[in-house]
């Protein structure tokens, strides 16, 4: 999103993409994430339920970091994620450190290259997870987890993406249609699925400074102006030309002034809900 950062991660979040993701702290390879000290979690229950599948969707894979394998003596399945939480690194910073991505060794091999340098930050070896797959929706997730959003306290059990939204229709429980969406119902359940990485307060490195938490979203992005271009609302009611989140769903951010890409990172919206957007915004926004 145009430098978006919803706060909130409902547990349909983690749609399932295989990806294989070992998270290394060298060279590419399940083998490469070295545990220092005692990886073996012991309080259990102290990672959301949504991040915990999207470890177990991305790293905690046969012959990977699962609980029986524990590729260089590291296991991110179940309980075990406890460890990594403060815990450290072959790098000498902490695996994770909850609210800091820059200061998360985890963080610093996931994320984009400019990002880093744009930080001062380096990595050490490539940037995983080694399949390349660096947007799907679990990557997303445990980058929102580390950034410190806020998830339910719900378990994880409807966490693979197929909980009615219809691609292209806007969303789950949505009308599908623009003149008639409400923010709630329709444009939300499409961000809330395609934005994680901004679910996280406000972090430069990782979704660019500005974040909207769920409880107040709607308010953060309707007559609130876009960090890119001041002088442009990221959502302006019955005027979408003038939206700043249209034009970077769109990709058209560089006609207006704008900066950086078209958002979502990875893969585009589908016209269908970038459609349901530019409608519901024509319509007036209503919440």
């Amino acid at each position: 999103m145009p430098r978006l950062a919803p706060v909130r991660v409902a547990a349909r979040l983690g749609a399932a993409l295989p990806l294989s993701l070992s998270l290394s702290l060298g060279l590419a390879g399940c083998g490469d994430l070295v545990a220092v000290g005692d990886s073996e979690g012991t309080a259990g229950g102290g990672v959301p339920a949504a991040v915990e599948f999207a470890f177990a969707e991305a790293c905690a894979t046969a012959g990977c970091h699962d609980a029986a394998t524990r590729a260089a003596g590291l296991s991110l399945a179940g309980a075990d994620l406890d460890a990594i939480v403060d815990g450290p690194s072959s790098a000498g910073v902490p695996m994770v450190t909850i609210g800091d991505v820059a200061g998360s060794y985890l963080a610093i091999k996931m994320l984009p290259d400019d990002v880093l340098s744009a930080q001062g930050l380096e990595r050490v070896g490539g940037r995983m997870p080694p399949t390349g797959d660096f947007t799907s929706a679990n990557n997303q997730t445990i980058l929102a987890w580390i950034a410190g959003a806020e998830f339910p306290d719900e378990g994880g059990t409807d966490t693979t993406g197929d909980s009615g939204t219809s691609s292209g229709s806007g969303g789950s429980g949505g009308t599908g249609t623009g003149d008639d969406a409400t923010f709630d119902a329709d444009v939300w359940p499409i961000l809330e699925m395609r934005c994680s990485c901004h679910f996280g307060g406000a972090d430069e490195a990782l979704n660019g400074g500005l974040s909207f938490p769920m409880d107040s979203a709607y308010a953060a992005l309707v007559d609130a102006p876009s960090i890119d271009v001041p002088s442009m609302d990221l959502v302006e009611p019955n005027d979408p030309d003038n939206s700043y989140l249209l034009h970077k769903l769109k990709g058209t951010q560089g006609e207006v002034g704008g900066a950086g890409v078209q958002m979502p990172t990875g893969s585009a919206l589908e016209s269908g809900e970038i459609k349901l957007i530019e409608g519901w915004i024509a319509a007036g926004a209503p919440e």
